[in-house]
């Protein structure tokens, strides 16, 4: 056991980068997949993000099982109280899973996993803990679901559900093998979110957040007859409209269900025989999950760890000694002390009586490391920055070594201004910043995002206006919203809805004290851009270049040329001057789903999933620089730092690309 690990692994060095990369000099154009006479010379610098993060914790007896996110292959661990060690790593299929169940007897760890086309599962499995080592077995296929909830009754059976069309609930029978489908609680809700299975009854959640319709349903509680499989709601009043029932616990025949009301997160603690009779207590925190009870107090994972004192209807936060507990993966109670898992890698024990709490670092005890999906990058002189999840990157080009910079969640855009890199962060985290040179390996927080926008895009400076401006999607309530950030004084703005009530901010470019906005909504049937005065808050002319929207992914500006790239591949240049469209293009060769755009030293450079490119200044045909095959989370992007060096993704590797530019 280890107390205080946090400080102690300042500045954590990975070794991936360096002196050990690969430099692949004097690559040809024609190697490089561009025109002839192009010279493109690339250098490998090692994995993007290499970390350790988790999606999933549960307790076996005296071991915590962790399931691995964003690394390929998935790996469930096992991890020993007793000896602080890992000591089983069972690979599994796809890159990560929320969800993890163990039945009755302790024997079986089973595990449900959205399958992918580079993934494809079997996405049910389960691990046998009683043999070293913990093997897996396949079970189930089961394409077309992202799996969000799951649960074993005591009679062993496990039910699990998520997002899907006509989100079904799936019933697994260890005694016989067969799977099930044996209920759709309600057809006009996009997911399943939270499931409780009892001796006779399922206890259902569902939720709409993205990918709900106009005609979507939302938040909804459900009981579900074992025997009849007659399902009754029991949603309370306070709950309907909101966006969904996030978790559900059941102790002593009382229920406690998570859910919204406009005033923020609250529980309704509901009497299990007369669902009617209820007390609903309120919080101030955006969500509660993870219900867990010990004693008078009830313990939830709420952005934090927040308690509540049954008795007295009041909540506190409770914070570890050193850094934070970022997002909470797992939590319950042993021997009167509260585990909770962190995303960071880390397990903390706090004891709530006396606010102390000792740590363990999965890495240091043996979890295996692997290459991230990167979600962000952005370069300067000495660093580059690869944004993954719940760590960010630093490679510093000087020694060549990677560092871990610990942010909470998602890291969807990186700034670098003055030395400082400023995380767009995910899920409603905020805006976040980092210095090498005065910051220990922890992020800290410049301002919060506005209520429900929840989803940062990317974050771009103003230099008319010495602004940040961050382009921002609602998860919750659709549309998007341009927020402002004053690094001088700290003020923040936001316009809500600026392109329309569906459209979500997907691109920003500031150019001459004008911000563009790229707007795409959730089907991809829209596509406005927008001019945007960003002081005065107001609109100064809008249009939609494609016939056919798919949306805005990509924008920057060159002299009098608006650049705009949108959703596989169409291409536009708009003059600024007369707000014509003066070019078109289909790149959908080489943008198969999302491409962004930057400029620099007097030429436009593309990137995507598939290809790095370049844009002539004058006749705006395409060059070919580099194949990537990028392995992306969200959207592709490329960097540039002072000396024209650009930084990429090849598979999950960084590269630096050097162009000549003839």
């Amino acid at each position: 056991m280890q107390d205080g690990s946090i400080t102690r692994r300042q500045m954590m060095q990975w070794g991936a980068a360096g002196a050990g990369a690969l430099a692949v000099a004097g690559l040809t154009a024609t190697d490089a997949r561009a025109t002839p006479g192009a010279g493109v010379q690339v250098t490998d610098l090692g994995p993007g993000v290499n970390n350790f993060s988790l999606a999933a914790a549960i307790p076996v007896g005296d071991k915590a099982y962790i399931a691995s996110r964003n690394i390929d292959p998935m790996r469930i661990i096992g991890f020993d109280f007793g000896t602080a060690k890992v000591t089983s790593v069972t690979e599994g299929p796809g890159i990560s899973t929320q969800l993890l169940a163990v039945d009755p007897d302790g024997r079986y760890l089973y595990a449900a996993v959205r399958e992918y086309d580079s993934a494809p599962g079997p996405g049910f499995i389960r691990l046998d803990l009683s043999v070293d080592g913990a093997p897996k077995e396949d079970l189930h296929s089961i394409p077309g679901l992202d799996p969000y909830a799951i649960t074993v009754s005591p009679d062993n059976k496990i039910f699990f559900g998520g997002r899907e069309p006509q989100p079904k609930l799936r019933q697994y029978d260890p005694a016989t093998g067969e799977l099930t489908e044996i209920a759709i609680p309600d057809p006009d809700v996009p997911m399943i979110r939270c499931l409780l299975a009892t001796e006779d009854k399922i206890y259902i959640g569902t939720g709409a957040s993205l990918g709900a319709t106009p005609t979507s349903t939302k938040a909804g509680l459900f009981v579900m007859d074992r025997a009849t499989k007659k399902i009754t709601s029991i949603l309370p009043k306070e709950f309907a409209g909101q966006v969904e029932v996030r978790d559900v616990a059941l102790h002593d025949g009382t229920l406690y269900v998570c859910s919204t009301t406009d005033a923020g997160a609250a529980v309704a603690v509901m009497d299990a025989g007369d669902p009617a009779q209820y007390t609903l207590l309120q919080s101030e925190q955006h969500f509660l999950r993870l219900p867990r009870k010990l004693g008078d107090k009830m313990y939830f994972n709420g952005a934090a760890l927040i308690e509540l004192t049954l008795s007295t209807g009041t909540f506190r936060e409770i914070k570890p000694k050193d850094g934070a507990f970022g997002e909470i993966w797992g939590l319950w109670t042993r021997d009167e002390k509260v585990i909770v898992v962190s995303a960071f890698g880390l397990i903390f024990e706090v004891d709530p009586s006396t606010g102390t709490d000792t740590s363990w670092d999965l890495i240091e005890a043996g979890a295996p490391i692997g290459p991230q999906l990167a979600m962000s990058i952005a370069a300067d002189t000495h660093n580059v920055y690869v944004g993954g999840t719940n760590a960010v990157a630093r490679h510093d080009l000087r020694t060549g070594k990677q560092s871990r910079v610990l942010a909470t969640s998602e890291a969807k855009d990186v700034l670098l201004r003055g030395g400082t890199a400023h995380f767009a962060q995910y899920n409603a985290i905020g805006l976040l910043a980092y210095n090498p040179r005065t910051d220990d390996e922890w992020a800290r927080k410049l301002a919060d995002l506005p209520p429900e926008q929840n989803r940062p895009h990317q974050i771009v400076w103003d230099d008319r206006h010495r602004l940040m401006l961050i382009g921002l999607q609602s998860d919750y309530a659709s549309g998007g919203s341009l927020m402002t950030y004053n690094p001088k004084s700290g003020a923040t703005t936001v316009a809500v809805n600026p392109i329309d009530d569906d459209q979500m901010v997907r691109a920003v470019v500031a150019h001459d004290g004008v911000a563009y906005l790229g707007g795409q909504n959730v089907a991809a049937t829209a596509g406005t851009l927008v001019a945007w005065d960003p002081v005065r808050s107001r609109e100064l002319w809008r249009m939609t270049p494609q016939s056919e929207p798919t949306g805005i992914t990509g924008l920057t500006v060159l002299g009098h040329h608006l650049y705009v790239m949108c959703h596989r591949g169409d291409f536009f240049v708009i003059d600024l001057r007369t707000r014509k469209v003066i070019h078109s293009a289909d790149h959908g060769p080489v943008v198969p789903n999302y491409g962004t755009l930057l400029a620099d030293r007097g030429y436009v450079y593309g990137a995507s999933s598939s290809d790095f490119v370049r844009y002539h200044p004058k006749t705006f045909a395409r060059t070919d620089l580099v194949a990537l095959d990028a392995d992306w989370y969200g959207i592709p992007r490329a960097a540039v730092d002072e000396r024209g060096r650009f930084y990429a993704v090849r598979g999950r590797n960084l590269i630096r690309i050097d162009v000549s530019r003839c």
